[in-house]
Order: C-alpha cells, then sequence, then structure tokens
C-alpha cells in the first residue's frame, strides 16, 4: 500500500512540475487600463527600464550594469504576426560602472511603412561585439490610437498577484526558511527519470551554505546577497526547451546542478561546467543559495504571457491565462518580500537534440525586485507552494 501511495503521489508531482490547467480567481484579464508611464523597479539603483507615454511618442530611460554599446529598439503588432517592425539604433553612454540610455520612439517606424495603429510591445535588444543580439526588455505593452501612444496596464493580473501574495504572506515568514527543504522537498529533489526523491542530508546542507557563501562574498545587506544570487545564476545556467516543451526529463536537483556545474562532472544535463534545468530549476538554485543566507524563499507557479513563436501577445490576445506554465522565487528581505525570476535573466540554451550549448551570460535584471506593474505585464500567480 505504502509503494502505491509513493507512485501515486509521484505521478501528481510529475504533473504539477508540467504545464496544466490550475484553479484561478479569474479567467480572463478584461479590458486594459490606459495610462502614462511604467517602470521595471524602483529599488535596484543604476538598474532600471521607465518607460513614459508622451503624447505622439514613447519616451525611455533606462540604467543597468550589463557591458552595451549599441542597442536594437523595435516593436511587435501583438498576435497579428512575428514580423520585428525595427524603428532606430540607440548608443549607451557609461557613467561610472554602468550605462546609461534614453530614447523616444515616434509614431512612425521605418518597416512597418508609415505610422502605427493598434496594440504592440515593445522590444530592446544589445546588440554585442560577438554578433548576438540579446534582449534587455520586452514585456512593456502599448497602444497608439489617432497617433497618440498610451501603455496598457491589465489591473486584474495585477490585483490577482495582490491577492494571492496577501493570502500566501498571512503564512509565518519563518514556514520558508527551512535549509533542509521538508516543504519542498519532492519538488526539487524528485529525479524526472526514476521518479525517486533523493535525501536532503546535513553533507547537502553545508554544501548550499558553502557555495552560498562564495557567490555573496562582498555584499553588505541580505538585499545585496540576493542580488548577487540572481547574477550568479542567471549567468551561470542554460535553459532547457526541449525539457519543458516535452515534460520530460527537468532535471531541477539544486545539490546536483550546483555541483555538477562547479565540478564540471557530466551528467544527463551537464557537461563541462555547464548545466542545464528549466524554470523549476532555476527557482531551486535561488531557494537553496538564498535560504542558506538566511533568507525566507517561498516557490511561485503561474502562467507567463506568450511572446515569441506564434506571434507576441498581452493579456487580451494571450489564450488560457490559467495554465500553469511557469515557477519561479520569492524571496523576503527589508521587511517585504520580492520577486526572483532569474529564467528570463539570460537567454543561455541547450539544445539536448544538437548538443549545442549558447551562452549569453546574464542579459537583464527586469524580473528581481520588478514593481507590481512590470510584473503584471507577463506574470500571473497560481499558486504559492505551501499555502492552501
Amino acid at each position: 500500500m505504502k509503494k502505491k501511495i509513493a507512485i501515486i503521489l509521484s505521478l501528481l508531482l510529475c504533473v504539477s512540475m508540467f504545464p496544466m490547467e490550475a484553479q484561478a480567481a479569474i479567467k480572463s484579464a478584461g479590458e486594459p487600463t490606459e495610462v502614462e508611464s511604467l517602470i521595471s523597479s524602483e529599488n535596484l539603483e543604476h538598474n532600471f527600464v521607465k518607460v513614459t507615454a508622451n503624447g505622439t511618442s514613447l519616451y525611455v530611460e533606462g540604467e543597468s550594469p550589463i557591458e552595451m554599446s549599441k542597442l536594437g529598439v523595435s516593436v511587435r503588432k501583438v498576435k497579428t504576426d512575428t514580423k520585428s517592425y525595427w524603428s532606430q539604433w540607440v548608443y549607451p553612454t557609461k557613467v561610472g560602472d554602468y550605462y546609461r540610455f534614453e530614447f523616444a520612439l515616434p509614431n512612425y517606424v521605418a518597416r512597418a511603412g508609415g505610422a502605427l495603429s493598434g496594440d504592440y510591445i515593445l522590444i530592446i535588444t544589445n546588440q554585442n561585439s560577438s554578433g548576438s543580439s540579446d534582449v534587455i526588455y520586452k514585456n512593456c505593452c502599448f497602444r497608439v490610437t489617432n497617433g497618440q501612444f498610451k501603455i496598457l496596464q491589465y489591473d486584474k493580473i495585477k490585483e490577482e498577484n495582490a491577492r494571492l501574495n496577501t493570502k500566501a504572506n498571512k503564512k509565518s515568514v519563518s514556514n520558508f526558511s527551512k535549509t533542509n527543504f521538508s516543504d519542498l522537498k519532492t519538488l526539487f529533489f524528485r529525479d524526472p527519470v526514476t521518479k525517486k526523491v533523493a535525501s536532503v542530508t546535513t553533507k547537502k546542507v553545508k554544501y548550499f551554505k558553502t557555495v552560498s557563501d562564495k557567490v555573496v562574498k562582498g555584499a553588505d545587506s541580505d538585499y545585496e546577497k540576493l542580488l548577487k544570487i540572481y547574477e550568479y545564476i542567471a549567468e551561470n545556467f542554460y535553459y532547457d526547451d526541449i525539457a519543458f516543451r516535452t515534460g520530460t526529463k527537468q532535471y531541477v536537483d539544486p545539490y546536483r546542478n550546483l555541483y555538477n556545474m562547479r565540478n564540471k562532472k557530466k551528467s544527463a544535463n551537464s557537461q563541462n561546467g555547464k548545466v542545464a534545468t528549466t524554470c523549476v530549476g532555476y527557482a531551486a538554485a535561488v531557494a537553496a543559495l538564498a535560504r542558506a543566507q538566511g533568507i525566507p524563499t517561498r516557490i511561485v507557479n503561474g502562467h507567463h504571457v506568450s511572446l515569441g513563436t506564434g506571434g507576441f501577445n498581452n493579456w487580451s490576445t494571450e489564450k488560457g491565462i490559467t495554465t500553469l506554465d511557469h515557477w519561479w522565487a520569492e524571496c523576503y528581505v527589508d521587511g517585504r518580500w520580492i520577486t526572483v525570476d532569474a529564467t528570463p535573466g539570460n537567454s543561455n540554451k541547450w539544445n539536448r537534440t544538437t548538443n549545442k550549448w549558447t551562452y549569453t551570460g546574464i542579459t537583464n535584471y527586469i524580473y528581481f525586485d520588478p514593481t507590481p506593474e512590470q510584473l503584471a505585464t507577463s506574470h500571473m500567480i497560481l499558486e504559492t507552494k505551501g499555502v492552501k
């Protein structure tokens, strides 16, 4: 009987890790509110993107510690096609240890052949000397009507995120501090092939602390420690698209991934110091290193708006907004819970079919401590693990 129960629980967990329909208080995002501005973060010093609707144009300004010499600015019309409408090149200025840029996007896009009209997604890419084009920002939705620009804000998504966070906040912060991960063990430490859940030994807990201490060295506060952890994961992890699409072989064990990466061990998802996983694995690594520093961390799942193959969507055109297809972390620092989603922080990819590893390193900080408005451009929370 115990064996049968274990098998059933494993199957249920397997389903919970992969895209599926989930319960949510809302079934549609409703009509957006037209607002004047959107800022990615209000707490990161010299690290933000702010977009302002200024009548007949958009004004964009930003700062980032990521090295950049040339930015490509373009827009995509929502849903109708996947064609990129190129607008202009922007050349950032280095100011101390960060790079600053600002530009206006007028009501005309060269490849669109004329004035804009309708709903669009703003995209900013960093054009590297190697020839790659890495997205540093892509989630601002805006509308052009009679030549006038407005930013679209989906209040129902924002309110649903706030509702579920308020519900989660009723649970004591200490419930999300377990360094042995007794609360998340079956999610993080289950082998995707054998379905066996590995033990979280004292040795593993000590290893997380050792690695975490090295990662956060030099940080003066928990907020700075968390930022270094975000940078470390975004810099080094690779995303396994095939594992996500097929729902198989999602290696997320943070001990296995960190140990194999740091010791250059070869495994089913690692080789030569590179390790591939999915969003659950990114979140697991953030949690392992953050909790090792005494920073409470909880795991959230939800839906991420589709921005890519098949057309770029906003919440008005997105289908299946209650489909679970993304996981991320929330960490408690300075008396508040902040979003820490390292997955979109890079464009590192591993193709397990061709064994091709594509490296970009960290490309942006948009989902480290984003504003509620920025989070609601793309993330809708469905569940916080450990909160009923």
